[in-house]
């Protein structure tokens, strides 16, 4: 019996050539293949500039550098999240906080930020940056926390890392990418092998600011300058003619090794060729899910708003495992045993040790968090991925009705 995971890449025949061909060519890294998959992808989500760089944590770290998020600032995120949301603003020296979630939707609730921000600034102690983040591929609230931004002014980071190819609806009744938006300052995207589209390892980071993607490069690169036109130090820079002299750059700020290499980045190109395809089969594999569960007891699916169309990194369900008389983990080894791997999305990060929660009583740290504790008790994923067969998902869909009856 085939083991089918809750998430899994697709690697076609093209992918393997666009890699053997790249490492055919004269560039492994810092070649031509980076500019072209940045290009493309800045094509697809409609936005001027997108950064090519390691991860998306990388991404996430780059994106609070650029921004000028630093010591003494706050930021706001979900604790509902990975990890990485909530530690980049900790990389560059920034407090962190967290407000509650929309039980309906499990995104960051505007209503919770909105108190949050407000009481913040009242206190003459304003948030530098919310964090939103797209969970299992549903895009947050746009319009609301495009109203609060105004409102607030903060800068706002979009974590995408779950929603390529997601799109939502502006008050204009256009639809619209994720990464389009002006009104965001940087959305953020994660290549990871269970992604949408993959580079083995990678992220990317779209904006709309020329200003910010010149430093998203400096940074990402050590923080070093090749262009003569911007040299601080003229006079080792250039000769007694003027001309540049052509060994010579700069470091100009505290930057990272955070590049993508030419081979991912041809990986990443022949993918991204392939997303709508997979986009169309995760609906289709969510659409049968949602099918076959809506009137089925202890289950439930987080709500879609209309004008928002979903991406399915993940399919969530939402299990009420105490009335149903079994634990989260009795489901998933039953399911296990059938051939069938799940996962919980995510641990909330207010409940880690490293975020202060306390051994004798993790729940404690989600006191003025009641949705998302309720979330993390409930929540469990499902396999969903571009490759999964009919026959697979019509597994799964027997076994968690086996399992939750």
């Amino acid at each position: 019996m085939k083991f089918i995971p809750y998430a899994h890449q697709s690697i076609s025949d093209e992918d393997i050539a666009a890699v053997v061909r790249t490492l055919k060519s004269d560039f492994l890294s810092q070649g031509p293949e980076i500019g072209r998959f940045e290009k493309e992808f800045a094509t697809f989500v409609n936005a001027p500039f997108a950064v090519a760089c390691a991860s998306g944590t990388a991404a996430l770290h780059l994106g609070c550098l650029a921004a000028g998020i630093g010591a003494g600032d706050r930021v706001l995120t979900t604790p509902i999240t990975f990890v990485a949301s909530a530690n980049c603003a900790r990389y560059v020296g920034a407090s962190v906080e967290f407000a509650d979630i929309n039980p309906e939707t499990c995104l960051l609730d505007p209503g919770e930020c909105e108190k949050m921000l407000d009481a913040a600034q009242r206190a003459g102690k304003p948030f530098k940056a919310v964090i939103t983040v797209d969970l299992a591929g549903y895009p947050c609230d746009m319009q609301a926390f495009s109203r609060l931004k105004e409102k607030f002014g903060f800068i706002w980071i979009e974590d995408a890392c779950h929603a390529l190819g997601a799109t939502w609806t502006n008050n204009h009744g256009e639809k619209l990418q994720i990464g389009a938006c002006k009104t965001v300052d940087l959305t953020i995207y994660s290549f990871h092998p269970v992604k949408h589209i993959t580079t083995g390892e990678g992220g990317m980071i779209t904006a709309h600011d020329s200003a910010l993607d010149a430093r998203l490069r400096l940074f990402r690169s050590h923080g070093i300058n090749r262009a003569s036109s911007a040299m601080k130090i003229r006079s080792e820079a250039f000769d007694e003619t003027g001309a540049p002299n052509p060994w010579y750059y700069e470091m100009q700020e505290l930057g990272f090794n955070y590049r993508l290499s030419d081979i991912q980045a041809a990986l990443g190109t022949s993918q991204l060729a392939r997303l709508p395809i997979f986009l169309t089969r995760r609906h289709e594999v969510a659409a049968r899910y949602r099918s076959a569960f809506t009137e089925w007891p202890y289950i439930i699916f987080p709500k879609i708003s209309e004008g928002l169309c979903h991406a399915y990194h993940l399919v969530i369900v939402l299990i009420d495992f105490k009335a149903l008389g079994k634990s989260r983990v009795q489901v998933m080894n039953e399911l296990r045993a059938k051939g069938i791997g799940t996962q919980v999305h995510y641990l909330p990060v207010p409940m880690m040790p490293a975020y202060g929660a306390g051994a004798e009583n993790p729940e404690g740290a989600m006191k003025h968090l009641p949705a998302a504790l309720a979330y993390y008790r409930h929540t469990l994923s499902i396999p969903c991925f571009s490759d999964i067969s009919d026959d697979e998902v019509e597994r799964v869909v027997s076994a968690l009705k086996e399992a939750v009856k």
